[in-house]
């Protein structure tokens, strides 16, 4: 799955507080594994409009149901912008990466809740599945409307149960969720091995537990933790070789100090080896390098400039060719500076040596074409725009090409080249 969305609620006046918000949001974050964040969300009634904090985004609670009755909130028609999504309680410590709760989902379009810890068989809302589009969220919404809206006194959890059954819970697809009060109604003094979360679901409420008169330790470490800051790399820099042709060392000295920088070595081949490491990627900008060519100064910042201010999917600019036969240096400058599939079907003009890619972009149509010979780039610039990506241009000049006897394109015959191309260009031509 990707796109993964976090939903909390705070009803103030009661038992929680924002410093609930911002701790679960520490763990959340400072616990997640993959490189790009959860959007995590919190519907506020103190909020007076959208909030982008960074790490949480406020969001008007526009109801006045009480207590825990303003999470209904979840089930309305204004909320379906935003699922799906995961509810979470803010009484949930998470203990490891949240993102193992998301890897459940095998079927988004299901309503998963958890089990009532005490009562077998009955849902429980403090970890919920909101599906987008669903019948049943629907059904939610359409009984509270005309029938359950007077309702009060009785638990929400109740309530739900009369109009909904869910389609799975938590529990039978994971141990890793546990009681912090389990049936003995002894607390947990230690945190079980393999716990992804520990649902508190009533008092002792978290910061409760780490109170002194309580004395509890993992949980007092749990809200005392200080996750350090890990400042993210500007970009990802991948370069792919087989062997060092005498230039490798200048290739990687060009890649700036605030860049990741992957080393690709193998026998399988540029797109191979490439798309072997893109899970280590931590930047949300990614380019290649080849190991005989070289970045300019300005090249990660003017190419991540350039992708965030024309808000653009991936960017080319220009190159300057050395010729290390002729002693001419040339330099590139594409005729077409905002290409389409059309004309990029006619002729490619963006210079291999020049793009960078959003992150994403490969999470959508996935890597380069380990069965192409050559022309890999080109092929995958006409897969982004077959798919809607959009391309800007960056005028500034971006890296140096080495043209030299013993590059892969010099070996390989006009004749195959041209088969290559003609071979892309039919996967494209509707």
């Amino acid at each position: 799955m990707s796109g993964y969305t976090i939903v909390l609620v705070l009803r103030s006046g009661g038992d929680f507080t924002f410093r609930d918000v911002e701790l679960i949001a520490r763990h959340i974050n400072g616990k997640w594994e993959g490189s790009v964040k959860p959007r995590i969300i919190c519907l506020w009634d103190n909020a007076s409009e959208h909030f982008d904090l960074g790490n949480i985004e406020l969001i008007p609670l526009t109801n006045d149901y009480r207590g825990t009755w303003a999470r209904m909130a979840l089930y309305s028609p204004e909320m379906e912008q935003y699922r799906p999504f995961l509810y979470v309680d803010l009484d949930t410590a998470v203990i490891k990466s949240i993102e193992n709760i998301f890897e459940l989902v095998r079927h988004p379009s299901m309503f998963i809740t958890l089990e009532d810890f005490y009562q077998r068989g009955q849902l429980a809302t403090g970890l919920v599945w909101v599906p987008a589009n669903s019948k049943k969220v629907q059904a939610i919404w359409d009984d509270w409307s005309t029938e359950g809206n007077g309702v009060s006194g009785a638990r929400m959890d109740y309530y739900l149960r009369k109009v909904v059954v869910p389609d799975a819970y938590w529990q039978q697809m994971t141990d890793t969720i546990h009681d912090f009060k389990p049936k003995d109604r002894k607390v947990l003094t230690q945190i079980p091995e393999n716990a992804d979360l520990v649902c508190f679901h009533g008092k002792p409420r978290i910061y409760q537990a780490a109170e002194s008169s309580m004395s509890i330790g993992w949980v007092k470490e749990y809200v005392d933790y200080q996750f350090r800051s890990v400042k993210r790399p500007k970009a990802t820099v991948i370069i792919s070789y087989k062997e060092d042709r005498g230039w490798l060392q200048q290739a990687i000295d060009s890649v700036p100090a605030d860049c990741q920088l992957i080393l690709a070595q193998g026998d399988n081949g540029f797109s191979a080896d490439f798309n072997a490491v893109l899970p280590q990627v931590q930047a949300d900008y990614v380019r290649y390098l080849h190991d005989d060519d070289m970045l300019t100064p300005n090249c990660i910042d003017d190419s991540v400039r350039a992708i965030e201010e024309q808000d653009v999917d991936l960017i080319h600019g220009n190159v300057v060719e050395l010729g290390m036969n002729s002693g001419r240096n040339l330099l590139y400058v594409p005729p077409v500076k905002q290409p389409t599939l059309e004309t990029m079907l006619k002729k490619n003009t963006i210079h291999s040596a020049s793009v960078m890619y959003r992150k994403s972009v490969f999470d959508r149509v996935g890597g380069f074409d380990p069965d192409l010979a050559s022309s890999e780039d080109y092929e995958f610039n006409l897969r982004c725009l077959h798919n809607g990506m959009k391309i800007g241009y960056c005028q500034s000049t971006l890296a140096f090409y080495r043209r030299h006897p013993k590059q892969k394109v010099r070996n390989t015959s006009y004749n195959e080249q041209k088969q290559i191309r003609a071979l892309i260009r039919s996967r494209y031509v509707s």
